[in-house]
């Protein structure tokens, strides 16, 4: 049986993702040193979400206007992956069998990851109270669809949240590496996000 669901904030939260990240490799390794620019209606508002996710990477970052100074993970093709996620929007929504919006990232409560009987990574939500007080208003049989930024994953029903109220995003399929990486950002994003607007990476340079 897989372990038993532990809901991670803060430090904590860090901790678990920054093992995931580095599983594979040296978790004290630095890697390139760069600037980023960003490009978006928001950055301004958005910025103290960015420093947050990069933060939860282990990046040491420093932002000044839409330019943010980092260290890189020491992990292949970083700029690319690692520029991904920071501008990834992180929009979290359940809609019900009638594709009527039910919850969304305010209704987000704590955010976990942990591994499934096959010891597969997952990432699960806690919803909160106001969530769960909806969740008792619903008929058992309601189906519930969670997606992040568009894209579904495994659908639930409202009896079977209705006790725990933790919804369980899986992580899809290939190599484990891949599948760890896959649940990390989903924490991440989710942990800290919407961004405010699209954000986009204009370049990454060298420091």
């Amino acid at each position: 049986m897989a372990a038993p669901v532990v809901f991670l904030g803060g430090l904590g939260l860090a901790v678990a993702i920054l093992f995931i990240l580095t599983r594979f490799g040296d978790a004290t390794a630095q890697g390139e040193s760069v600037t980023i620019q960003f490009s978006g209606s928001c950055t301004d508002e958005a910025r103290p979400l960015l420093e947050r996710r990069a933060a939860q990477i282990g990046m040491p970052a420093a932002m000044t206007n839409s330019t943010m100074e980092t260290t890189l993970p020491d992990m292949e093709n970083a700029r690319v992956l690692v520029s991904a996620l920071l501008v990834q929007k992180g929009e979290f929504e359940v809609q019900d069998d009638a594709s009527k919006l039910v919850f969304t990232n305010a209704h987000i409560d704590e955010v976990a990851i942990d591994l499934d009987e096959a010891g597969m990574p997952v990432t699960f939500i806690k919803l909160n109270a106001s969530a769960r007080s909806l969740l008792r208003e619903m008929e058992d049989s309601v189906t519930l669809v969670p997606l992040v930024d568009g894209s579904t994953f495994e659908k639930t029903t409202a009896a079977d949240l209705r006790d725990e109220a933790v919804i369980s995003l899986h992580s899809g399929v290939g190599m484990t590496a891949d599948r760890m990486k896959r649940a990390a950002d989903l924490a991440i994003i989710l942990e800290h996000g919407p961004l405010p607007c699209t954000l986009s990476v204009e370049r990454v340079t060298s420091r």
